[in-house]
């Protein structure tokens, strides 16, 4: 089973009368199982042959994280057509960028409202037809769709995952069926499911990682809550009860901080009774993560924490959760820590579109918090002189779509991807240390990594933090205040906050790391008003026009 489309009837077949998924449909929730999924595929794989989609052909999908998603994506792939992911948070001429530059022949999106907010831009793309992608059940010849799907080749493209354009106008990633299924096959050793057990598909279905763990779980026995926002999380979780959840940096963030914040508002007594379960908790972890027996003493301490205190907190996940599978973006150990100490381990993975997601991750039994683990099995990793990581395997792309100067600037000669992160090596773990195209290079020749600085402004009264300075003479920072912590500030109140913030920071810093002057935003920096892409990342290019007069005040 070298392609998705044989792994997907292979699934179909062993698995017809187990449930697949559970998903809210007009407020109620419902479950489906493999058998019926493959209906709706096959059904759908039909429409879009009417549509006149052929082997080879481009199938774009555009809505919220719903099984109606992945049921048009299997399609697509059974067909031996090419799936294009669309984040549902784009701009509508985002979206027709990318409709035109990959050619789709079929759009499906979710709901009229997306048909009508994406009309207006498509009129230029004829050949391009827009359809609703509940569509109407239609006849179809079950050993015919399976004939299809088995005759998809290893080497076929199965998707174009578009960058996410921090810097300019995204790329199309090509993956081929053999890269996406071997990429997916090397994590099951590291990082297994267990039969039975469930997850939460919650991040977008444009997104390579959540792909890349939705097409895993068809070589598992496990099943999937559909989660239709992040907003709705709350809801889903008693309900999934689950295992493994694949997330990002930021809800981590966001979840610790809102933990620590119902802390604060408890009773003296709970707060040092959670300070001391945490302190219990770290001590364990740091024996772990060391590979060395846990102390006795210190085992005693985190059982007595784990009965009082920490199966309290992880009942609010359902009670069952075990692991957080994270990537997107940089996670601070420090979050990973907490986390662990209440005996949920968070295995920090790291990869791009480019490399199906996943070329490294630490696992629960073999990790070190600051690090994004070993390579996957047959992934090779080396770095280039400035720092640079490049990698080699069988879940590498095959090129950028209809970009072939763009493609042979990708790889060296001897077929390493340039991956324009600046990285480390420690006893075989890969730690990121920045963008290389992301890192500051002052008017003093100065090369800073923004990131490292962002990411210790960030916390307390500082929400999110941009770092400035390329070509000037010294740093300066746009913060965004984090809500919760300013709410009832005035503006002095809120400066002299930064200040105390930005001084404290600029205190472990090198003197050309530090940063001179600062300014506060009116608004977050979110998906919603295009200072993010839809992986939570920073748009650095749109950032820095939008507040070009408040970056230019800042240096006059």
């Amino acid at each position: 089973m070298n392609t998705l489309a044989a792994v997907l009837v292979e699934k179909f077949a062993r698995s017809a009368d187990a449930t697949a998924m559970h998903y809210l449909d007009e407020g109620v929730w419902k479950s489906q199982t493999w058998r019926e999924s493959e209906a709706r595929v096959a059904s759908t794989a039909e429409n879009l042959r009417a549509l006149g989609v052929e082997r080879g052909d481009r199938v774009a999908i555009l809505g919220t994280t719903h099984p109606r998603w992945l049921e048009a994506d299997f399609a697509t792939l059974c067909l031996g057509a090419v799936s294009v992911g669309i984040y549902p948070t784009l701009r509508p001429e985002a979206v027709r960028y990318q409709l035109g530059h990959s050619g789709a022949k079929v759009l499906l999106v979710e709901s009229q409202a997306d048909f009508d907010r994406l009309a207006p831009v498509l009129t230029d793309l004829p050949g391009l037809s827009v359809r609703l992608w509940d569509l109407p059940e239609k006849p179809y010849d079950l050993a015919a769709f399976r004939a299809r799907a088995r005759d998809v080749r290893p080497e076929e493209p199965c998707a174009i995952f578009y960058t996410s354009g921090t810097t300019g106008d995204p790329k199309g990633a090509v993956i081929t069926h053999a890269a996406m299924v071997s990429v997916c096959k090397a994590s099951l050793k590291p990082m297994p499911m267990h039969p039975g057990e469930r997850s939460i598909v919650f991040l977008p279905l444009a997104h390579s990682l959540q792909r890349m763990v939705a097409y895993r779980g068809l070589l598992e026995e496990v099943s999937a809550h559909f989660c239709p926002s992040i907003d709705r999380m709350t809801e889903v979780l008693p309900l999934a009860q689950p295992s493994v959840i694949a997330t990002v940096p930021r809800m981590l963030e966001k979840i610790k901080a809102g933990i620590e914040a119902m802390v604060a508002k408890s009773s003296p007594f709970r707060q040092r009774l959670f300070r001391a379960a945490i302190t219990a908790g770290l001590e364990r972890s740091r024996a772990l993560e060391e590979k060395r027996p846990v102390p006795r003493l210190t085992a005693w301490k985190w059982a007595l924490a784990d009965r009082v205190v920490f199966r309290r907190v992880r009942a609010r996940f359902g009670g069952n959760l075990r692991l957080f599978a994270v990537g997107g973006a940089r996670l601070d150990p420090g979050v990973a820590r907490f986390f662990h100490a209440m005996g949920i381990s968070v295995c920090e993975a790291w990869g791009l579109s480019e490399t199906c997601a996943p070329a490294t991750l630490n696992n629960p039994e073999d990790f070190r918090f600051g690090t994004v683990g070993k390579p996957l099995e047959g992934t090779e990793i080396k770095l280039e002189a400035d720092g640079e990581v490049l990698v080699r395997g069988p879940g590498l792309f095959s090129g950028y779509w209809d970009d072939p100067v763009a493609t042979a600037n990708a790889f060296t000669p001897d077929g390493y991807f340039r991956t324009g992160d600046i990285g480390e090596l420690h006893d075989g773990y890969l730690k990121i240390v920045d963008r290389k195209k992301e890192l500051l290079v002052t008017s003093g020749g100065k090369n800073i990594p923004p990131v490292n600085i962002e990411k210790r402004l960030e916390g307390g009264i500082v929400g999110q933090a941009v770092v400035i300075g390329s070509e000037r003479p010294y740093l300066v920072a746009l913060l965004a205040p984090d809500p919760d912590h300013a709410a009832g500030m005035d503006r002095a109140a809120l400066h002299a906050a930064g200040e105390a913030r930005i001084k404290e920071v600029n205190a472990v810093l090198a003197p050309f790391e530090q940063i001179k002057r600062f300014a506060w935003l009116p608004d977050p920096l979110s998906v919603d008003n295009g200072m993010l892409t839809p992986t939570l990342k920073l748009k650095r290019r749109i950032i820095n026009e939008a507040y070009q007069d408040v970056i230019e005040g800042l240096y006059s």
